[in-house]
């Protein structure tokens, strides 16, 4: 019986390993929940599935990822879509299956808007990378998703970020109205 269930889960492992790597997840990454595998058969996966090496160097900090307030609207977006298709309380672990259908929506929703490479838009996550970080950095408690009492929306607290943690909806709004009070008086 034993040797069946070492079967069965490295053949789910291989499916994980192919989900995660067809969505160009790096492989310093994968090789953390992909365990039956060794770094070099992911890496062999990932150049059989794309025809290019994966990409090397560290993977992105959850700090480093909103470049502007607009990425915090896009973040808790994707944030949102994982956590409502998740099955479990993702502050507690990590839901591989509801992270690959929370950026497949993602994608769905923003198809001209995602780049696997620099230089990112505004729209952030660029990539599965930073999804798969996003996802990490709930889980660890370095960001959390928050409810908005003024505007019912949920916002993304990224703790040790340099943006403050506020309900970025709520901020662009005053900006936009400041906007528009500003070229009203100037007419």
């Amino acid at each position: 019986m034993s040797r069946r269930s070492s079967f069965e889960a490295r053949l789910q492992d291989q499916y994980r390993a192919y989900q995660l790597l067809k969505r160009k997840l790096r492989t310093s990454l994968a090789s953390k929940v992909v365990t039956t595998l060794r770094p070099t058969d992911l890496r062999n996966i990932y150049h059989a599935i794309h025809q290019e090496r994966p990409q090397s160097g560290i993977a992105p900090n959850i700090e480093a990822i909103p470049r502007a307030r607009e990425s915090f609207l896009y973040m808790a977006l994707f944030a949102s879509i994982y956590r409502s298709a998740s099955k479990v309380d993702i502050k507690m672990e990590i839901d591989i299956n509801a992270i690959i259908f929370a950026w497949d929506f993602f994608c769905e929703t923003f198809p001209n808007h995602i780049r696997e490479r620099r230089p990112f838009g505004r729209i952030r996550p660029a990539n599965f990378d930073e999804a798969w970080v996003i996802a990490l950095a709930i889980q660890d408690g370095l960001a959390e998703l928050r409810y908005c009492t003024t505007c019912h929306r949920n916002f993304m607290v990224i703790n040790g970020c340099k943006y403050q943690p506020i309900c970025q909806v709520c901020v662009l709004n005053k900006k936009i109205a400041f906007q528009k009070r500003s070229i009203s008086k100037r007419r």
